[in-house]
């Protein structure tokens, strides 16, 4: 993570290689323009424009299905037959799978294999999430060179996770040169395409003139679509906006919402600046014993601001405060 101004901070965080709807319809045209449209893998039936079933995806949609009601034992049993049948989506179902410990013991370097399988026929999900095991040295040892490599081709081919995850590489030098121009060159296509962490670091690149002109309007812009998609970065960047004014009109009970929503996810900067806010009264009803409990639990996540802010407003540490 790259510190900025104390108040703001660029997330450079490696994104899941999922795919998101476009953020604006045209802005999705101008991520890829000559990126060419997704091929239909169902065979056309004898009527034009009928789809003969195809046995491997209905199976694959099965398992979504049972992914979706929580019956992870049954998920991974359809997503892995589909899988050892050569589908790359199931591959990759299965990777997260293995992964995240759903439905199948945690076990990385299973999930790497499924990802490299489904990487390996050119899945562009496949090869961002190789990437992200790379980057991550999880399954294998940390490689960042082989991180950007197969963030690049997951990029190439319009991914916005791997989009995004090469952008924060050349952002942080990791892997390459740094560039904040090829950053947010990156970046911004995956912005365009509606990947949250993208948007935000994209607002904050335009806050901070990295890569870009520095233009608070437009970064506005992007930490609120990021927002509005629940990212508590973003939330609690667009509260502080709010509470100091200039891009944004001041206006403490806004700031206190976004504030509220950042501390609702456990983001110990929102829950710094709710807990003072509902302390003091300022957008908000007073509710000092709220703000109190709210403070304590950003310090407990380390934020040196909630640990001051309690010792100085009545030499409460957090360790003596109440659990």
């Amino acid at each position: 993570m790259n510190r900025l101004k104390s108040w703001a901070q660029l997330t450079i965080c490696l994104v899941a290689a999922v795919h998101f709807g476009s953020a604006r319809a045209t802005d999705a045209d101008k991520a890829n323009p000559s990126a060419p449209s997704a091929a239909v893998n169902a065979p056309q039936g004898p009527a034009a424009g009928e789809a003969v079933k195809n046995p491997l995806e209905e199976m694959f949609e099965s398992g979504k299905r049972a992914f979706e009601k929580k019956d992870y034992a049954a998920a991974y049993r359809l997503y892995r037959k589909a899988a050892e049948q050569g589908h790359a989506g199931a591959q990759c179902e299965v990777g997260d799978m293995y992964l995240a410990g759903q439905g199948v013991r945690a076990d990385d370097a299973e999930a790497l294999r499924w990802y490299r399988l489904a990487a390996e026929q050119k899945d562009a999900d496949g090869q961002a999430h190789v990437g992200l095991m790379y980057a991550n040295g999880r399954g294998v040892a940390m490689d960042d060179e082989a991180a950007v490599k197969w963030f690049r081709l997951a990029a190439e081919q319009g991914d916005p996770g791997g989009q995004s995850n090469l952008g924060a590489m050349y952002l942080e030098g990791r892997g390459v040169d740094r560039n904040d121009a090829e950053a947010a060159n990156w970046i911004r296509l995956a912005a365009l395409q509606g990947e949250p962490m993208a948007q935000y670091n994209l607002g904050v690149l335009f806050r901070e003139a990295r890569g870009v002109e520095q233009d608070e309007v437009e970064s506005v812009w992007w930490l609120r679509k990021s927002a509005e998609q629940g990212n508590a970065d973003a939330q609690t960047m667009l509260g502080q906006m709010y509470s100091i004014g200039g891009a944004v009109h001041k206006d403490d009970a806004e700031a206190v919402q976004w504030w509220r929503k950042g501390a609702d996810q456990g983001n110990a900067l929102a829950q710094y600046h709710l807990g003072v806010s509902l302390a003091e009264g300022r957008g908000v009803d007073q509710d000092r014993e709220l703000g109190i409990k709210l403070l304590t639990l950003s310090a407990r996540q380390g934020l040196a601001l909630a640990k001051d802010y309690l010792w100085t407003n009545g030499n409460i540490s957090v360790e003596s405060s109440n659990r």
